[in-house]
């Protein structure tokens, strides 16, 4: 016996394929899309990299032999020499560079007037949904603060801040106990002290502190709450930063690294 379908029921089909067709055409729109941005920041980091940073390599000199006086202790040197000269010059927020070696970190960091803009715009100003890496609005660029905040997103394809959430893992610390900073004026070594999962609205991103007690209890804090441990001894004369990044525990979760500015040449 034939089966007989109705118009209506046929017009209600071609309606569903119809509908199926747009979600499965914006679904691959979307995931297009996506991959695309991923891809152009990439390329666009890479050819800054290229064009304004140039890593450098020391050879440590060799153990004296016995009987002989140690020569004098050799000067840090940077990781990294960025020509901030020419970044600016195309670039006028980029603040710094930051660098952390055997990982993606290698990224310029930009600093201007509100904490919206770089979320979803490449340092050169293109729309791009990996944004840049950027100090705090209301932080000084030079790192100059007793406290400096800088933001990064968690991308699905590891680039930009994705890496720090591997420090969750405290095998993951001996291997990478640093990362280097360096701004126009100065470089520094960040020898980081704490990594923690914490709410948007922490403690860890105050900027400033009332009182040298303050300071200390809260590197205490953040140590007591680390995924990692680690021996960096922080002092009421340093300076700290935090690298900020999303994470997935809880509603508006961040995962933090905190570490100590150490000037190096």
């Amino acid at each position: 016996m034939a089966i007989v379908i109705s118009k209506s029921i046929k017009l209600v089909l071609v309606l569903l394929c119809l509908v199926f067709l747009c979600v499965f055409g914006f679904s691959a729109y979307k995931i297009i899309s996506t991959l695309n941005g991923y891809k152009v920041a990439e390329e666009n980091y890479n050819a800054m990299s290229q064009q304004y940073v140039t890593t450098t390599q020391t050879t440590p000199k060799p153990s004296p032999a016995d009987g002989e006086e140690p020569e004098e202790e050799e000067v840090e040197v940077s990781p990294i020499s960025v020509d901030f000269a020419a970044l600016q010059a195309e670039n006028p927020e980029a603040a710094g560079w930051i660098y952390c070696p055997n990982t993606v970190i290698n990224y310029p960091i930009a600093h201007t007037e509100d904490n919206f803009t770089y979320l979803d715009h490449l340092l050169s100003g293109e729309y791009n949904a990996n944004g840049t890496i950027f100090i705090d609005c209301q932080n000084s660029p030079d790192f100059s603060d007793k406290n400096t905040l800088v933001y990064g997103h968690n991308m699905n394809d590891g680039s930009m801040f994705a890496s720090l959430r591997n420090y969750r893992d405290a095998e993951y610390y001996p291997e990478h106990p640093c990362l280097y900073i360096s701004t126009p004026e100065k470089n520094y070594r960040l020898d980081l002290f704490a990594g923690l999962v914490t709410p948007s609205d922490s403690y860890v991103y105050a900027r400033q502190f009332d009182a040298d007690e303050q300071f200390l209890a809260y590197v205490e804090s953040a140590k007591a709450e680390s995924t990692f441990q680690s021996d960096v001894e922080v002092s009421i004369d340093d300076r700290i930063v935090v690298l900020s990044t999303c994470t997935y525990e809880f509603d508006d979760a961040r995962y933090v690294v905190i570490g100590k500015l150490v000037e190096i040449q």
